[in-house]
């Protein structure tokens, strides 16, 4: 379909679509799309459940947003909650609240300020995690990888200590700097094992740095 037979969507309220190929879609209410979408962009307000997949260059949502495919999309941004039952595959998330995946994370930059719950991969060139809840990934790669604790979470976990974390089997990355994480293996060229750590391997090339709160249980430079 050329660009030009794309048409704008606008739904407001409780509303359902057959869903297809669009320009640009305004999503406000609870919004119910039973097939595929395919847009330029997409912005929604409120509670959307698509029951394929979604392909856009733009994604904005603030609310709840589920996805029974997978989601495509060159930016990705917003507040919220937002449920992929497939993988996700984007050049730029930014995003505060829940990411949930039922395959692989894979984006050139990751910033996400909240817990996430990823089946596979969680990858990126850059990824940027401020925990505010736990996070859990099968494993976690990238040239830069920072997992550290949102300021927000600290007061939080005054009443919920050891909530904001991040659990996964393999860390990999060039410049690795880990806070209150559990992983069996990370390997970096330059590693920082911050505070609240419990890692059983690292592997790294350059140099490795371990807080004094945190456990290391074996350790060599490559």
């Amino acid at each position: 379909m050329s660009e030009q037979t794309r048409r704008d969507l606008k739904m407001v309220g409780e509303t359902t679509s057959a869903g297809g190929m669009f320009r640009n879609v305004r999503l406000v209410g609870e919004s119910v799309m039973d097939g595929d979408v395919d847009c330029l962009k997409m912005g929604v307000t409120g509670e959307l459940e698509v029951k394929g997949s979604l392909k856009a260059e733009e994604l904005k949502a603030t609310g709840e947003c589920e996805i029974g495919g997978k989601l495509v999309a060159a930016t990705v941004r917003g507040r919220g909650e937002l449920k992929i039952g497939g993988s996700i595959l984007s050049e730029h998330i930014k995003y505060t609240g829940n990411i949930q995946a039922g395959g692989d994370c894979e984006a050139g930059v990751l910033e996400l300020e909240g817990a996430f719950a990823v089946a596979g991969l969680v990858s990126g060139e850059k990824v940027d995690v401020k925990l505010f809840g736990p996070c859990v990934a099968k494993e976690v790669g990238g040239a830069s990888v920072k997992i550290k604790r949102s300021g927000a979470s600290k007061l939080v976990n005054m009443f919920r200590p050891g909530n904001a974390s991040l659990k996964a089997e393999q860390i990999e990355g060039d410049t690795l700097e880990l806070e209150h994480t559990k992983a069996s293996v990370v390997r970096g060229q330059r590693v920082t094992i911050g505070p609240g750590c419990e890692i059983g391997l690292v592997e790294y090339k350059d140099s490795l740095t371990v807080h004094k709160s945190s456990v290391v249980k074996e350790s060599f430079k490559r």
